[in-house]
């Protein structure tokens, strides 16, 4: 019996050790690596490891290219020591791979710019971005080499995209409203920018996470405020009639209760 809390003591040391070796690395890029490949382990630091999606952060000192699929994931971040792009290759670029970026929740970006890279692109990287994280650029630059954004809504908000100029093309948003409830008229900011404007998004959808509009509610995308891109929400008449109808049932409800 005396062995026992030895043998707990041993276990729990080990149980640490064991989670001290799964803690997520910060992963610094090279300025004398060759290329601008994240697949180039040449390109980081002490000649790699890369990156590992879901789990490192990332220190970027130079242009690159992100050409796999990367999450970065809460208490997670990509961050950038100059002015310098985060590229998201297209089918054009290198070993054709195309590049999917997500920003999680509680995840942090705050670099140059993001832009797509590659030429002669037919499949376009997406970038997602989820609600509750904090994402910051100098610029968005995307113009001529578009980039498909995602925005998943919360309970109440999505991410803000803060940013000085931004440029839009071919630009293709979507607006994913399955964890957000919609309840009398709102406005959710989309981009958030203190240069200019330069273009308009080319199509702009909001969904429920499926493929089809939110039922009984139309939606407006705002350039007009001069400082960022608004997505309105104004649900149909009909759509309120259900509210206060829902609303009255629950009082009836609450009150027959009692």
């Amino acid at each position: 019996m005396k062995q026992t809390p030895k043998t707990l003591l041993t276990l729990s040391a080990l149980a640490g050790l064991s989670f001290t070796a799964a803690q997520a690395a910060t992963v610094t890029w090279d300025d004398g690596g060759p290329g601008e490949d994240w697949t180039t382990v040449g390109n980081w630091e002490n000649d790699g490891p890369i990156p590992v999606t879901d789990q490192d952060s990332v220190v970027l000192t130079q242009r690159n290219v992100l050409n796999y699929n990367f999450k970065v994931k809460s208490g997670e971040s990509i961050t950038d020591t100059g002015n310098n792009w985060l590229g998201l290759s297209n089918d054009g670029w290198g070993d054709k791979t195309v590049a999917n970026l997500t920003l999680a929740t509680g995840g942090e970006i705050d670099v140059g710019y993001i832009s797509a890279r590659g030429n002669n692109a037919t499949l376009f990287p997406t970038f997602t971005i989820e609600h509750g994280a904090t994402l910051t650029t100098d610029s968005i630059n995307d113009g001529t080499r578009p980039i498909d954004y995602i925005w998943k809504a919360g309970s109440d908000s999505v991410t803000t995209w803060n940013t000085g100029d931004a440029i839009f093309g071919a630009t293709i948003v979507t607006v994913e409203l399955a964890n957000y409830t919609v309840v009398g008229a709102s406005s959710l900011t989309l981009v958030n920018y203190s240069g200019t404007l330069t273009g308009e998004f080319a199509s702009a959808t909001v969904t429920d996470g499926g493929t089809i509009l939110i039922n009984g509610v139309d939606y407006t995308l705002d350039y007009t405020t001069d400082t960022n891109i608004t997505l309105n929400l104004i649900p149909e008449p009909g759509t309120y009639a259900l509210i206060g109808g829902m609303l009255a049932l629950g009082s009836v409800m609450v009150r027959r209760r009692r």
